[in-house]
Parts: structure tokens; C-alpha cells; sequence
């Protein structure tokens, strides 16, 4: 009679316990669907102040996903997200965009490649 809780002869743990909030968020349709709109909202709001935002925000959008993989597309669409808003920010100005190339493939450089590199989190934290 040790400590330990029981499980089910499949492995999985008894009926009585409730699966962890990570676990819900990355199998449940409607929390993950809710903890993806917030991941992305903070993570649009962070990158607003300052380029390591961009990080956050792949991490954040990767954390919620399932896979790894997927945690990999979730950055790349934060960084969509926040150059979209980015160009929306410009309003008037962003006709100029194509005239400005070198600081344009920067920013577009940094936006998919920042959280795509905080995606990485996903991997580390399983």
C-alpha cells in the first residue's frame, strides 16, 4: 500500500482526476481556442514595446500548441499577426514601405524569425 495514486490498467490515471489546465488547452477545442486569442493578444502587445515581445510571442502562441510542430506554425502566425498590425500602424505611410527594402526585409526578417525562434519553448517544455 504505497503513497502512489492508482491508475487504470491502460496507464492513464483513474477517472476521478480532472486533466491538468496545459493538458485542456492543448486537447480541448474551446480553452485552446481561447488560450490561442490570448497568447496572441499579449503577445501583439509586448512586441508593440519592445522587439523581444516578438519572443514572447512565440513562445506564448507555442506553449498552447499540441505539438511541437504545430507550436512552430502557431509562432509563425503570432509574427504574421504583429506585422499586420505593424503595417496598420503605419496607415498613410505604408506606401513607402517598398521603397525602404533593406529596413523592410529586416522587419519582415524579424517577424516571422523572433517567434519562431521563442517557439522553441514549446520544444523545451513538453
Amino acid at each position: 500500500m504505497s503513497g502512489a495514486p492508482e491508475s487504470t490498467a491502460s496507464g492513464s490515471p483513474p477517472p476521478s482526476e480532472s486533466p491538468s489546465l496545459r493538458d485542456r488547452v492543448r486537447t480541448e477545442p474551446r480553452p485552446h481556442a481561447v488560450a490561442l486569442v490570448a497568447a496572441l493578444a499579449v503577445g501583439v502587445a509586448l512586441a508593440s514595446v519592445h522587439w523581444l515581445g516578438l519572443i514572447a510571442a512565440g513562445a506564448l502562441a507555442s506553449l498552447v500548441a499540441p505539438t511541437v510542430r504545430r507550436g512552430a506554425l502557431y509562432a509563425l502566425v503570432a509574427g504574421a499577426v504583429v506585422l499586420v498590425a505593424f503595417a496598420a500602424s503605419l496607415g498613410s505611410a505604408a506606401g513607402a514601405v517598398p521603397e525602404m527594402r533593406p529596413v523592410a526585409y529586416v522587419a519582415v526578417g524579424a517577424g516571422l524569425g523572433l517567434p519562431l525562434f521563442g517557439s522553441l519553448a514549446r520544444a523545451v517544455a513538453p
